[in-house]
C-alpha cells in the first residue's frame, strides 16, 4: 500500500491545476495523487502532458471519483455518457482505480428498491471500467446519526457493502474502506480484516481517527480528525493500516479528515505536510 494526498480530502484549495497540485504532492513527500481525471479535460490538459508532468514531478495518479451521479435516474442519464471517454483517459494515464460513496438512507426509496436501483447503475458503470481495466470501489457511510435521519435506512454495513459488490456481478467492484466509517460501524482498528475475502475486495482505503470519548453510536459524518491530532484516538489507526499490510494490500490509501485543527493552518503546503506527517505517524513498519 501507498500513501496518496487528495486535495480535497484534506481541505486543499490553492492547488488549482494539475501541474500545481503535482508539484504540492511532491514537495509533501507523495508519490501519488488522488485525481479527477475529468478535471485534466477541463484544464485543457491532455494525456501526453499529464505523462510529462506526473514524469517532472514523480508522482502518478492513483485513484479518481467516479464521474457519475447516481442519486436519481434523470443525474445519472446525463452524466454517464462522459464515463467511457474518462475511462479511456485514465487507462492510457495508467490509473486502475476509481471511486464513490453511497448515501446510506433514502426518504424516497425502500431498502429492497434502493438495491435493485443501485445495482443497475453502478452495475452499468463498473461495465464500463472494467472494459478499461478500472476497478470501482464504493463506500458505505457507518454514522448512524446519517443511516437513521431518512424514512429508509440503507447500506450502512461493510457486510451490505459487500453484497452490493457481489450482486453487481462484473468482478471489478469492490470497497472504499474509510477507517472511520469502519468505527462507527461496529468495526474498530483492524476488526474488518475478518469480513473481507482478500486484498481484491478493497480498491481504495480512507484514513482518518475518531474523537477520543465519544461512543460511536453518537457521531456524526464529521469531524474526522488526522491521526494524532488533538482530540484524536478514538479509533486504533495502527491497527487499522496493519491489518490492511497484513491482507497484501497495495492501493492507495488517502487521508480524509474534515478537521478545524488542519484548516486553520495557514497555508495549503503546510496541511499537506501535516497530512503526510500524520500518516507517517501511524504507518506499518
Amino acid at each position: 500500500m501507498h500513501k496518496s494526498l487528495s486535495l480535497g480530502a484534506a481541505g486543499i484549495a490553492g492547488a488549482q491545476t494539475f501541474s500545481e497540485a503535482a508539484a504540492l504532492a511532491a514537495r509533501s513527500g507523495f508519490g501519488a495523487l488522488d485525481y479527477s481525471v475529468a478535471a485534466l479535460e477541463e484544464q485543457g490538459v491532455g494525456v501526453s502532458e499529464a505523462r510529462d508532468i506526473m514524469g517532472a514531478h514523480g508522482v502518478v495518479i492513483s485513484s479518481f471519483g467516479l464521474p457519475v451521479s447516481c442519486g436519481t435516474r434523470e443525474a445519472f442519464d446525463k452524466t454517464f455518457p462522459r464515463l467511457e471517454k474518462t475511462c479511456r483517459a485514465a487507462s492510457r494515464l495508467g490509473v486502475g482505480r476509481c471511486s464513490t460513496w453511497l448515501m446510506s438512507c433514502s426518504d424516497e426509496y425502500g431498502y429492497a428498491e434502493n438495491f435493485r436501483r443501485c445495482k443497475k447503475m453502478y452495475g452499468m458503470c463498473a461495465e464500463v471500467l472494467n472494459e478499461y481495466g478500472i476497478a470501482l470501489g464504493l463506500e458505505f457511510l457507518g454514522p448512524k446519526l446519517i443511516w437513521t435521519k431518512g424514512r429508509h435506512p440503507f447500506i450502512h454495513t461493510l457486510e451490505g457493502m459487500l453484497e452490493l459488490c457481489d450482486a453487481i456481478g462484473t468482478g471489478n467492484a469492490g470497497l472504499l474502506l474509510d477507517a472511520y466509517h469502519c468505527y462507527t460501524s461496529g468495526l474498530p482498528g483492524g476488526a474488518f480484516e475478518k469480513l473481507v475475502r482478500g486484498e481484491k475486495d478493497i480498491v481504495v482505503v480512507h484514513l482518518n481517527d475518531a474523537p477520543a470519548g465519544v461512543p460511536p453510536d453518537e457521531l456524526p459524518d464529521s469531524p474526522r480528525l488526522c491521526p494524532g491530532e488533538p482530540g484524536s484516538g478514538g479509533n486504533d489507526t495502527k491497527a487499522f493500516l496493519r491489518a490492511l499490510k497484513a491482507l497484501g494490500y497495495t492501493g492507495p490509501v488517502v487521508m480524509e479528515p474534515f478537521s478545524k485543527a488542519l484548516a486553520e493552518m495557514p497555508d495549503d503546503g503546510a496541511r499537506a505536510k501535516a497530512v503526510r506527517e500524520s500518516m507517517d505517524s501511524v504507518w506499518p513498519a
